[in-house]
Order: C-alpha cells, then sequence, then structure tokens
C-alpha cells in the first residue's frame, strides 16, 4: 500500500502550526455553516409564507459568509502556493 504524497500546502501547514490550526478552523467554520444552511432550508418548509422574510434573510447572511469563507481558503492557497 502506498503512502499518500504530501502537497506542497500540507508541508507549509505542517511547518507553521498557527497555519495548520487556521485551516482546520476555516474548515470547521465551512462545515457550521453548511449545517446552518440545511437546518434553516428544513425549516423554512414548514414556516408560513409570511414569516419567511426572516429566515430568507438568515439564509441570505449564510450564503455571504460561505463565499467569504471560500475566498479567504483561496487567498491562503494562493499565498502558500507562491511562497
Amino acid at each position: 500500500m502506498s503512502q499518500p504524497t504530501a502537497t506542497a500546502a500540507d508541508v507549509a501547514a505542517s511547518a507553521d502550526p498557527t497555519e495548520d490550526r487556521d485551516r482546520r478552523s476555516l474548515s470547521e467554520t465551512a462545515c457550521d455553516l453548511i449545517v446552518i444552511e440545511h437546518r434553516l432550508r428544513d425549516v423554512r418548509r414548514w414556516t408560513p409564507e409570511t414569516a419567511r422574510t426572516h429566515l430568507d434573510a438568515a439564509l441570505s447572511s449564510v450564503a455571504t459568509a460561505l463565499d467569504a469563507l471560500h475566498a479567504e481558503h483561496t487567498h491562503r492557497t494562493t499565498e502558500q502556493e507562491q511562497s
């Protein structure tokens, strides 16, 4: 059985424990936001039309946060590849 090869980003992260912690933190935050998004969508199905405005605003905020997280991840990955 072959061992998985480490990418340059993996090597850089292992050299800097802060970077590894930040990456894990970004990943955990993204997972949390996705769970929240799914729960909001589930609740929305059972919510009367008149009350959906608040849920739609919350879903929009979650989507914005996920977009920002993705942009941050892309930025960090690009920085690591360039260094």
